[in-house]
């Protein structure tokens, strides 16, 4: 487990231990933002699905752009019953999902408005590195399992 400042943190963590839960293991999922798939992320509030079959058990991952540098990497899958999430849109700026009405924060992943029936949790947040000059966003995402 890594312990120390936040500076000495970020420094010296291992690149597949997760700083948030360090008894999970990580993958690096490196994404190439100039791809045309990726164009909606160019500018703030921009958001998209990306898949990495290795890692989240298969299942996309939605990205957000919050600002130049910075970027929400959650999980599509609903913690309410497994429903994919909707993303962000003019009509409704919330991550959303359809089966049962939950909403999410587009910026942080949290509930917003809860299920019409049960709840939700926040959506699984994955650490993320974003290389300015390479126009790369690295997600760390949790192996299969």
């Amino acid at each position: 487990m890594c312990t120390g400042t936040l500076a000495s943190l970020l420094q010296s963590c291992e690149m597949n231990e997760d700083s948030l839960n360090p008894d999970i293991t990580t993958f690096p999922f490196d994404i190439d933002l100039s791809k045309p798939e990726y164009s909606s992320l160019a500018v703030i509030g921009g958001a998209v699905y990306a898949n990495n079959p290795d890692g989240n058990n298969g299942n996309d991952i939605i990205i957000i752009r919050l600002e130049q540098d910075r970027f929400l990497t959650v999980t599509s899958i609903c913690t309410h019953q497994g429903c994919s999430v909707n993303l962000p849109s003019s009509d409704k700026p919330t991550l959303f999902c359809p089966c049962h009405f939950a909403e999410f924060s587009p910026l942080t992943g949290e509930v917003l408005v809860q299920p019409k029936l049960g709840t939700a949790s926040t959506l699984p947040v994955f650490r993320n590195e974003f290389d300015k000059s390479g126009n790369k966003l690295t997600v760390y995402l949790p192996g299969n399992g």
